[in-house]
Order: C-alpha cells, then structure tokens, then sequence
C-alpha cells in the first residue's frame, strides 16, 4: 500500500457544516490568541531564512483562522489572499487585517477541499502557499493542490503529538482511543509522499505547554467534536464529567502538543529532475 493510500484509508471523515460550526464556535478564542506578539515566532523565522516571504511576495494563507499570520505577512508588505471555512473567523482576520492599514488583502469563507484553482485564477499564482496547523490538509489531494498554487514554496504544519488532561481523562472515562497516531500520521503521510513526488521538505518541530481556561460550555462543545460524540447519551456524559470537574462555571485544563513543520520549494522537483 502506498502512502497516499494509507492516508485515504485512515483519512477521517468530516461533515464540512459542523466543521464550520465548530470553527464558528472557537472564533473569538483565537482572536484572543493571535494579539499574542509574534517577534520571535519560529515559523516567520524559517520563512525569511528562506526567502520564502518578501516585500509584494503573493502569499496563500489556508485555513486562516482570525488573521494571526495573515496580518504578519500584511506588516511585510505581502499579498494575501486568506481562505477558512468559518464565516466568524473571515469576520475577525478582515478586521485584524484592516488594521494594518494596507490594501492588498483579499478574505473568503471557502473551505479548501473545495476551493477550485482554475476558476480562482491560482494555479501556479502564489509564492507561499501556507497551512498553519490547519485540519484543510487532510489527504493527498489537498497536499496535491498546494503544489498546484504555489510558484515557490509551501509550508504545512500540524500536531505530532497533543496531549490535554481533561481530554485524557475523558477518553478514558469514555473508553476512546487516543488519537495521537492520527496527529502524527499526518505529517508522515505529506512528507513521504512528497519525497516520493521528488521534493525536498525540510523538516523542524517544537514544544509547547499551556494552562486553558475556558466555559464549561465551550470545552462540552470542543470535547463532543474531538471525542467524535454524535450520539445525546455520549455528548451529556462528556457534560456532566466536565459540569463535575468545573468550577464558578469554568475549567481548568493543562495542554501539551509537540508541533512538526515542513517547508519545501515546488521547484525542488523540477530541479532534480525526477
């Protein structure tokens, strides 16, 4: 079996409306995350180290979320067309955009599996073509399209491992399978079927811990969508544990995720010819 069908084979299967429910959900939480300040961020780091973003470089931001990176690569005088599937995270990326005082940004609620490059002019259009821990990236044909717009580079990353207290707690309670392979597998997946298409991605990875305080409410709804509850009975036992575990309404949760990147130039396979 070869990688891209390793990957169909184990790709999970979404429904795209409680995708952007879910996303719709979460937007205001990572609108407060992206005011964090972004001077030393790796990722930005890796990108210039490259040439990878410059002054009027055209840059793909997928699965945009409320604009953290976008505005980032706006500071440096980019081209941004950014797309997410969630009409509250377009909402937060055009304000936070605005900001920044420039014109040449363009924001749309399009969900990538979907996005049809001849008809958006985007075939071979971008520079950078970007996917900052982004779920979008999802099998081998959305890694496919990224190569199909980009004239550069394309950068992709995602979680090798993410681990949180509440939710180990509860697949346990639950009797869930822990899903780290499915973080890990993902990037194994892209970078494997890349080097087989004859391209070259540089590989790097990170570290993060954090404490999470959020709505009782908030972390049912997040908790119901990464356990896969589509069943009341399943959905009000994730409620109630977490109701127990509250406290004035709120919970307390300790996160860890080992984070992995890859960055490779669409013209690496060109280059070596295969």
């Amino acid at each position: 079996m070869t990688f891209e069908e390793k990957w169909v084979d184990n790709k999970k299967k979404t429904d795209l409306n409680e995708t952007q429910q879910f996303w719709d959900d979460r937007a205001s939480e990572f609108n407060e995350m992206g005011k964090r300040e972004m001077a030393d961020d790796p990722v930005l780091s890796l990108l210039k180290s490259k040439d990878a973003i410059f002054p009027g470089a055209r840059v793909l931001d997928i699965g945009c979320g409320a604009g953290r990176y976008s505005k980032e690569f706006l500071k440096m005088g980019c081209e941004v067309v950014g797309i997410d599937i969630s009409p509250n995270m377009i909402d937060f990326t055009k304000e936070n955009a605005a900001s920044v005082k420039v014109d040449f940004f363009t924001f749309k609620v399009m969900p990538w599996e979907k996005a049809d490059l001849a008809a958006e002019g985007w075939e071979g259009y971008f520079d950078l073509v970007f996917a900052s821990m982004s779920p979008a990236i999802s099998g081998p044909e959305e890694l496919k399209k990224m190569n199909q717009a980009s004239k550069g580079y394309c950068f992709m990353s995602g979680h090798l491992i993410k681990e949180d207290k509440i939710g180990n707690e509860l697949r346990v309670a639950l009797n869930k399978e822990n899903r780290t392979a499915d973080y890990r597998n993902t990037l194994y997946y892209a970078f494997n079927i890349l080097w087989d298409m004859g391209f070259f991605p540089e590989f790097r990875h990170s570290e993060n811990q954090r404490t999470k305080i959020w709505e009782l409410e908030k972390a049912t709804n997040y908790y119901a969508h990464m356990l896969r509850a589509t069943d009341e009975e399943t959905k009000q036992t994730i409620r109630d544990y977490l109701k127990n575990k509250s406290k004035d309404g709120q919970i307390e949760d300790i996160n860890y995720s080992k984070n992995g990147q890859l960055l490779w130039s669409v013209l690496s396979a060109q280059i070596d010819g295969r």
